[in-house]
């Protein structure tokens, strides 16, 4: 049988996650000189779905539903999920510094709920600062290997890896972030968790 995470393992994996999500808030209402639209013409063609708020905001509590579920199946997956958690904050955070990205949004004026919910709570929250690369998709990358490496059967993990699969969708259709933040945030996940995975797995074998 895996060995759970222990009681260090989860202390310091609240460590890492708790370090990424303050710093990226800092950076995110912290102001920039200047700003960079990287839009594209795909961009342009993509339509605003309001109801995709749910997926976006859906992330976070995921996570939190992620995070001891992991701990609870395997020691090495929980150590590379939260460290990769970590590492990754680092690097989109050098690089919301060095590319200083904005995401150009449309005007709402819908009175429904998920037009309420987009427009006053999420843009309102969210400045459009940090896009580029997306951090919901970097992370949600990250949890989709995660629990890829738990090696359960398909029918407890897949229909949570395609939500989050969704999730990185709902960046885009709800004008939070482009489509160039989505594959970035798609490349930096998959190879911080398979370096942190190799790194990981290398000591544990020492």
């Amino acid at each position: 049988m895996t060995q759970r995470a222990s009681l260090k393992d989860f202390i310091w994996g609240v460590v890492w996650v708790a370090i990424a999500i303050l710093s990226y808030e800092v950076l995110n209402h912290a102001g920039r000189p200047r700003l960079i639209e990287i839009t594209t013409d795909f961009d342009r063609m993509v339509p605003l779905v309001p109801a995709f708020v749910i997926p976006y905001l859906s992330f976070i509590p995921l996570v939190f539903v992620i995070f001891p579920w992991i701990a609870l199946r395997s020691r090495l997956v929980f150590r590379t999920y939260t460290l990769s958690i970590f590492i990754a904050q680092m690097i989109l955070n050098v690089l919301y510094i060095v590319v200083p990205a904005t995401v150009v949004r449309p005007t709402i004026d819908g009175v429904d709920v998920f037009s309420v919910l987009l427009r006053d709570l999420v843009w309102q929250l969210d400045e459009p600062l940090n896009t580029f690369p997306s951090n919901h998709v970097t992370l949600s990358v990250i949890a989709i290997f995660a629990l890829s490496s738990l090696k359960l059967r398909k029918w407890w993990v897949l229909p949570m890896q395609l939500w989050l699969g969704v999730v990185c969708i709902s960046t885009l259709l709800v004008y939070q972030h482009v489509v160039l933040d989505l594959v970035a945030g798609v490349v930096i996940g998959a190879a911080v968790y398979s370096a942190t995975s190799k790194l990981l797995r290398r000591r544990a074998t020492a």
